[in-house]
């Protein structure tokens, strides 16, 4: 990277370079859930840093030499204010150090992170994307490979010992546990081991109207699904327990009686093999890979305390 250059927050001082860089058409290297069904994915940071300064909940940073912008992030809130996912990551630089100013910008996001108490930093790219190289020096570890399925919905299989219902708030532990059940403990390890992390890392933003469905058998949730409309194009998000391929069948035929058909879209994690079964089976085709990345700026502690049996155990209340 030039001497001349550096990365920090965006600040007002960097308006004019931003209104220059603004008109630049650059690849967003940053992929978000809701970014999927966009046609477009170079990104307008001069709209990014305004929403900082106005403090709508988006932080940025951006790499400048002069007033030349060389690359710029950005980042928001996930399920709560303690988790963030990168959702602009732009290397604009023409010096040949491109590796450099990510790693850099990367950087920044990290410390400002680490100030906030935030537990989690999430970064989603290509397989290929040449950011990776550069986010792996700036602490980001792969958590979860991801492929994406397009696809039409066909009538409603015959899934017989399987129940569908609309899922709610009171289900949320139990969508945990299905969670748990279904995605490697390597992956959980960068990304949520309890309930709480798993609420607050939970990308919902592209499916806050949308619907939640549940499969269970014999009363037992074995496989969720969300799905939304977005942009004329229909996005789902299933989870699935190994194995049970008749209850992914059950909520997608549930998901088509709800919208009817059309072509619809889903990111599916490449450990979910039931899902991509039923998937070709349906005529779905595979797409892009991607990698899910995390940053985990704090692990998760339990403690265990033994007490010996017979000693009384304070219990906060009254005599």
């Amino acid at each position: 990277m030039s001497s001349g250059s550096q990365s920090h927050a965006a600040r007002p001082t960097d308006l004019v370079a931003l209104v220059t860089f603004d008109n630049e058409v650059c690849a967003n290297q940053a992929v978000t859930l809701e970014g999927l069904c966009e046609d477009d994915r170079s990104a307008r940071p001069l709209n990014f840093g305004l929403a900082q300064w106005l403090r709508l909940g988006r932080r940025m940073w951006v790499n400048v030499a002069g007033r030349e912008i060389h690359g710029v992030a950005t980042a928001r809130d996930l399920g709560a204010r303690s988790a963030w996912v990168i959702d602009t990551l732009i290397d604009a630089a023409e010096s040949g150090h491109g590796n450099e100013v990510i790693a850099d910008l990367l950087g920044q996001a990290v410390e400002a992170a680490s100030r906030a108490s935030v537990t989690h930093l999430l970064l989603r790219m290509d397989i290929d994307a040449s950011a990776r190289e550069p986010a792996m020096r700036a602490g980001f570890r792969p958590a979860l490979p991801e492929r994406i399925w397009t696809g039409s919905l066909g009538e409603r299989p015959s899934t017989p010992g399987v129940t569908v219902r609309t899922s709610t708030n009171a289900d949320q532990r139990a969508l945990f546990q299905l969670y748990s059940r279904s995605v490697p403990t390597e992956a959980r390890l960068l990304l949520a081991m309890t309930f709480d992390e798993w609420q607050v890392l939970r990308e919902r933003r592209g499916f806050r109207s949308g619907t939640d469905l549940l499969a269970e058998i014999d009363g037992r949730p074995v496989a969720a699904l969300a799905f939304s409309e977005a942009q004329q194009r229909l996005q789902f998000e299933l989870t699935a327990e190994a194995g049970t391929v008749t209850a992914v069948r059950a909520l997608l035929g549930a998901m088509q009686e709800c919208t009817g058909r059309g072509t619809v879209l889903t990111l599916v994690p490449r450990h979910a093999s039931s899902i991509e079964q039923v998937l070709l089976e349906q005529g779905f085709e595979a797409g892009a890979e991607y990698i899910l990345q995390s940053h985990r700026l704090r692990q998760t502690v339990k403690l265990e305390l033994k007490v010996p049996v017979g000693v009384p155990v304070p219990s906060g209340g009254g005599a």
